[in-house]
């Protein structure tokens, strides 16, 4: 059966080889992109996931959200991850430069090309703020800063996600045929 983002892997090999992004293990920067895409949303441009324990008017960051708390306020749901990257709405108002608190249809981010930029640059800081160590950027980029912290066993908080996109990474190098 053909993974849901075969159509995408032009857009996902050129999205990936323009920002440098790194190998990991024995997969090239786009079947690990890929990889993170399948995991994040399946494929699925248009999935979407309110994230609740986000949007709780008792955060310290409440002040800064533009939409009702404890509420999906729909295309306008700061605290809600959007696309093939699931970048979260106030991801992008701040790197769109829009001011906190300041309400925005994050609907733009359904748009593949767009919805990759992001989160991409996402991406490329957590693989800068862990100096280019992939496992590690991952886990951030689902996690923020603590993803990657370890805990007392000697694992990362989040290493199964990075697993989930590894066994993605292989299913994906094998449908490719073994090609990048």
């Amino acid at each position: 059966m053909t993974l849901p983002t075969s159509f995408l892997r032009p857009l996902i090999n050129a999205a990936a080889l323009s920002v440098s992004l790194p190998w990991w293990r024995s997969w090239s920067p786009g079947v690990w992109l890929e990889a993170l895409i399948l995991q994040e949303s399946g494929g699925n441009p248009k999935a979407i996931r309110y994230e609740r324990h986000q949007d709780l008017a008792d955060r310290k960051d409440a002040a800064e959200d533009a939409d009702a708390p404890e509420r999906d306020d729909g295309p306008l749901e700061d605290d809600k991850s959007y696309g093939l990257m699931q970048v979260m709405g106030y991801n992008a108002r701040r790197l769109c430069g829009v001011p906190p608190g300041t309400q925005m249809n994050f609907g733009f981010l359904f748009l593949p090309i767009t919805n990759i930029a992001f989160g991409l640059r996402i991406l490329c800081a957590e693989l800068a703020a862990t100096e280019q160590s992939v496992p590690r950027a991952l886990a951030r980029y689902n996690g923020g800063s603590t993803g990657d912290d370890v805990q007392e066993n000697g694992s990362m908080r989040l290493e199964v996600y990075v697993n989930g996109i590894a066994e993605w990474a292989a299913r994906v190098h094998k449908e490719r045929g073994g090609w990048l």
